[in-house]
């Protein structure tokens, strides 16, 4: 059965786009007119017939395939199993430019127009498109007569742009089946295909195994995209040594990038390759594994610090400035804990991308415009305006979206059915999911999200509903969906809702499991709840000649308070903590000292007052005067969800200067109440939205 690329492209969009695509939108993929589209769908019909589907016309021209979901899936495997005697215009821009940046020689322009059976005049108009792709990465396309066809920029660029394309041709759910589940050649002739035949799925599965075992190294979640990336570079890097291809980076980068934690665990990850392949990782090799993991971990609640850091700093003050500028324009209240923290998890690696300017894809960026277009405008502009003069892409203002978005349609969960949620585009679409299901159905009370990484650690039979926003071989079949959820995939779920309303599964979770479930929510708000009230119980104002006197007072009285087992070992922590960097809050009179032991009982908010400012060092690494000294403690068992609070507590000494104005000059009763204040509308706001899982 022949199917060319464009037909194939039509075909794919129908199967990923699940809930109906409009005639405009299929025209506009395929690069043809409307009428091409209507063509091309009669002809089609055959194809979808032999797979016991349909293709569907609704209202406005929306196209949708109607059939089961083991025919989908069987239509989807005829799609990708076959090698295409054609491409389309995308796919042989990537193949041409993978070409290019593989190669250490100038090509000639008949050698690539032989190698995909195209002519000369299609390469070069190939080629003349993906010039402006190639800017993005600081990459130059050279073509002279005589000479031949070059890509010229520095090693670092042409490894960021390979990476990025071939990620890019990754279908996600493909990969995840072949690394993962039961070995399948067609998914892995798939895979090796869309790796544009680099390397063979049993080279990506070591690499994979291998990330794994140092995967817990990482100080954060990393998105199944971040992850799919590191991935690719690394089996593209393990090819390159095996072939004997020496691997260079600037010396001044290199050195730039070998500090920090992410260095720590980049040498660890390419000891453990180098015993997994035989092979020996060069330093510049470590120091690009150092940007893949510094642009993909999350900037979430850290194992080890929870409190504002340098890095942190000046980005939490931009982001509190991005809220209030949404607030403004939408006239809403969206100053939720979740909300800060969330994009403060987000924000923090990407930012690191833009800056190195490593790609960002988000292939729900059309229906985030389509579906929010006035809320993607304000967050734009607000964008804009708030991170200047960096200039952030509509692909990352489309999640930004998304977080906005799960703010403005979160509501409080009421019912009794459980669901588990597959979401691989990150955290902002997965809450924007998850609200979207609250919203939608009163009946869906507990919601779990699950990256397509972490899904071996659920069973599906364990929840009501099994929803997932790409394709999955379960032997419990999921409802495919979109994160944005749309009116059709909505009706979709409703009837599923329905028809197990009147008809229970036997697989249906135990009734006592979804009281465990709940329970537990109810646990972890009731951890929150007693966390706050140590920490304003503990609450204190004193007076010291020092900086020192001041922390050993402190310690001394909250060891006879029986607030911590042993004041001498506190006090050495503190000490330490101001050792390993600046404690000063820059541009203010404040400093923060802060230690997680396993001598503190509970939370502890303290504040030393001193007789004369004293210049300690700041976050900013310059010397700055400090009058008032803030000290925070926590248990070293401290769960997530309670050093999300104290996390968050910690960011109001960073933000608007009357707000900043309490804690540097307010009376011991004023900074009480503030800090009540704040803790009560913590709570209520969990209350509201549940316990954040992240």
């Amino acid at each position: 059965m022949y199917v060319s690329a464009r037909e194939r492209l039509i075909l794919l969009t129908l199967l990923e786009a699940g809930q109906g695509v409009s005639l405009s939108e299929l025209a506009k993929t395929a690069a043809v007119s409307p009428r091409t589209v209507q063509r091309d769908i009669k002809g089609l019909k055959q194809v979808v017939d032999y797979f016991g589907l349909k293709i569907k016309r609704g209202s406005h021209g929306v196209l949708q395939l109607e059939g089961s979901h083991s025919d989908f899936s069987q239509l989807e495997q005829f799609l990708h199993s076959f090698q295409a005697v054609d491409f389309t215009p995308e796919e042989r821009q990537s193949l041409l430019l993978v070409k290019l940046l593989d190669s250490h020689e100038p090509m000639k322009l008949f050698t690539l127009a032989n190698d995909l059976n195209i002519t000369e005049a299609t390469v070069s108009n190939d080629l003349t498109k993906a010039t402006e792709w190639l800017e993005q990465f600081g990459l130059q396309l050279v073509r002279k007569r005589g000479y031949g066809i070059d890509i010229e920029g520095t090693e670092t660029n042409v490894r960021r742009a390979m990476s990025s394309i071939i990620a890019e041709n990754l279908n996600l759910g493909a990969f995840y089946r072949a690394i993962y589940a039961v070995k399948d050649n067609q998914m892995e002739r798939e895979v090796t295909h869309r790796m544009l035949n680099f390397v063979d799925v049993s080279t990506i599965r070591l690499v994979v195994d291998t990330v794994e075992r140092v995967k817990t190294s990482l100080p954060g979640q990393m998105s199944d995209q971040a992850y799919i990336r590191l991935i690719v570079h690394v089996t593209l890097a393990i090819e390159r040594i095996r072939q004997g291809e020496e691997i260079t980076m600037d010396q001044d980068q290199l050195e730039a990038l070998e500090t920090g934690e992410s260095h720590e665990t980049a040498l660890e990850l390419g000891e453990k390759l180098g015993q997994a392949f035989g092979i020996s990782v060069p330093r510049a090799e470590i120091g690009y594994i150092v940007m893949h993991l510094r642009g993909a971990q999350s900037a979430s609640v850290d194992i080890e610090s929870f409190y504002i850091e340098e890095s942190n700093i000046e980005l939490i003050e931009r982001i509190k400035a991005l809220i209030a500028g949404v607030e403004d324009e939408w006239g809403v209240s969206l100053s939720t804990p979740s909300l800060l923290q969330g994009l403060l998890t987000h924000l923090k690696p990407t930012l690191y991308r833009i800056r190195q300017k490593m790609k960002i894809t988000n292939p729900l960026l059309v229906r985030i415009k389509s579906e929010y277009p006035s809320l993607f405008a304000v967050v734009r502009r607000q964008v804009k305006k708030t991170f200047a003069p960096l200039e952030v892409p509509d692909e990352e203002i489309g999640y930004l979206v998304l977080h906005f978005g799960a703010v403005l349609e979160r509501r409080k969960r009421f019912t009794p059915l459980s669901a588990l949620v597959v979401c691989a585009s990150g955290i902002g679409s997965a809450k924007m999911l998850a609200s979207r299901l609250e919203q939608e159905f009163p009946e869906i009370t507990s919601i779990t999200n699950a990256s397509l990484f972490d899904l071996k650690k659920y069973d599906p039979d364990d929840f009501d509903l099994f929803i997932s926003t790409v394709h999955l071989d379960q032997s419990k079949s999921s409802l495919r969906v979109s994160p944005v959820l749309t009116t059709e995939e909505v009706n979709r779920i409703r009837a599923y809702v329905d028809e197990r309303k009147v008809q229970p599964s036997g697989n249906r979770k135990d009734p006592a499991n979804v009281q465990k479930t709940d329970l537990a929510t109810f646990q972890k708000t009731a951890d929150v709840s007693e966390a706050i009230h140590h920490f304003l119980q503990s609450y204190q104002m004193d007076g010291s000649k020092s900086v020192e006197e001041g922390l050993w007072t402190s310690c001394r009285t909250l060891e006879e308070h029986a607030q911590i087992y042993d004041s001498s070992s506190v006090y050495q922590a503190l000490l330490a903590r101001e050792s390993r960097g600046g404690v000063a809050i820059p541009e203010t009179s404040l400093a923060l000292f802060h230690t997680r032991t396993k001598d503190v009982r509970a939370p502890v908010f303290h504040i030393v007052e001193l007789d004369n400012s004293k210049p300690i060092a700041s976050m900013g690494s310059e010397m700055q005067h400090v009058k008032r000294i803030m000290i925070m403690l926590a248990p070293e068992d401290f769960q997530e969800h309670e050093l999300a609070f104290m996390s968050y507590m910690s960011m109001l000494f960073v933000g608007p200067k009357e707000q900043v104005a309490r804690f540097e000059t307010g009376t011991k009763e004023e900074i009480y109440y503030f800090l009540e204040q704040k803790c009560r509308d913590y709570l209520l706001a969990l209350i509201q939205e549940g316990v954040e899982y992240e």
